[in-house]
């Protein structure tokens, strides 16, 4: 076991961008490649907000996680830090565009004196999830509706039924269908990711206040191939 001074761990958990590719057809299922660019772009800022983050950074993707369900991997990564002494681990994912370091310091900063911090996504799910070991329980944390709209709210009921405390940090937006991509590109036109995705889904952003609907409404009237985010 190892044992840090730094009790605190961020977990980047996560697929390479090859697998993301395959499993989620942001750009259409005869556009991998472009899929897997922007996969690449978006596992490369999150590289850069976790090394900026202050905190020990582990990162697994498929390659190192145990388990055959995700819920089964997701448990054993938080397990596994427990027992090389990390008090808090705090995970994130790489779908999350707007996800900054000060998140994840807000993070850090309320597991020194709470013993859950989450920060739930737009749609129903969360972006970042931070718990305390005192509080783990692994089949609780297993049986957690993950990869559900149903998610946030439930950690922040079982919060509230349990008697445990607590932060909620802002919601951000995920990125991972078309509609989610269009609508990040439209909210953020000047970055370079929005103008990858821009170029790719040839659509165009306006700034009038009411461009949105209309460029989404365009598109999904002519568009190739969408779909939500697989089961992992």
């Amino acid at each position: 076991m190892k044992l840090h001074n730094n009790k605190t761990v961020l977990l980047v958990f996560s697929l390479s961008a090859k697998l993301e590719a395959e499993r989620k057809s942001v750009f259409g299922g005869h556009k991998k490649s472009v899929s897997k660019q922007f996969f690449n772009l978006l596992i490369k800022n999150t590289l850069k907000v976790a090394n900026n983050s202050g905190v020990d950074v582990v990162w697994l993707d498929e390659t190192q996680q145990e388990g055959y369900t995700f819920a089964e991997r997701y448990t054993n990564a938080y397990k596994s830090l427990y027992a090389q002494g990390y008090n808090n681990v705090i995970s994130i994912g790489n779908d999350t565009p707007n996800l900054t370091a000060k998140h994840i310091q807000q993070a850090v900063d309320a597991m020194a004196t709470k013993k859950v911090v989450f920060g739930p996504s737009k749609d129903g799910g969360i972006y970042l999830f931070g718990v305390h070991k005192s509080i783990f329980n692994e089949d609780a944390f297993k049986n957690l509706p993950w990869l559900t709209s149903k998610l946030s709210k439930k950690i922040h009921y079982l919060a509230i039924a349990n008697n445990v405390s607590f932060t909620i940090l802002e919601t951000l937006q995920d990125v991972d269908t078309t509609n989610e991509a269009m609508q990040f590109a439209y909210s953020n036109p000047n970055l370079v990711l929005s103008n990858f995705i821009i170029a790719h889904l040839n659509f165009k952003v306006t700034p009038k206040a009411n461009a949105a609907s209309g460029v989404i409404t365009s598109f999904y009237s002519t568009s190739f191939l969408r779909r939500g985010p697989p089961n992992l």
